[in-house]
């Protein structure tokens, strides 16, 4: 990424991840005096024609809002603390949750057992019910 710093604000430390519809970044808020560590995600760009820019742009405050309510409804969903647009791109800046991933886990301590996986998956469970009462669907392929 060739910004680093987003909005005067938002200073980009590394990248977190790719995906199908767009990057993350790892970023501290130079406007908190904790300096605040958060996520960036970055849609990807899509050309095209102004209808199309358009919907995008419609389908990211709509993500935006729904991000902002899940995350005032469950403290195991990140909050949204701001979402922008810059030029054609647009941004929304999450809470940075600390801690390993599913990756990190197996890599540091091998397979998990059954038990493990279990009380991760009954972890989710909250989270899932929280989703699901706001009639948000995922379409996993």
């Amino acid at each position: 990424m060739r910004e680093t710093l987003l909005l005067d604000r938002y200073r980009i430390l590394g990248d977190l991840g790719t995906g199908g519809f767009g990057e993350t970044f790892l970023a501290e808020d130079t406007y908190m005096p904790s300096k605040r560590r958060c996520v960036i995600k970055r849609l990807k760009s899509i050309a095209g024609s102004p209808q199309i820019q358009q919907m995008v742009q419609q389908l990211f405050q709509r993500e935006a809002a729904i991000l902002e309510k899940l995350g005032q409804l469950s403290p195991q969903i990140p909050e949204l603390y701001a979402y922008f647009q810059l030029a054609d791109q647009f941004y929304l800046v999450q809470e940075w949750i600390d801690g390993l991933t599913l990756t990190d886990l197996v890599s540091s301590e091998g397979p998990l057992s059954e038990t493990a996986v279990r009380e991760i998956l009954v972890s989710l469970l909250p989270v899932l019910t929280t989703v699901h009462s706001q009639g948000i669907v995922f379409l996993i392929t």
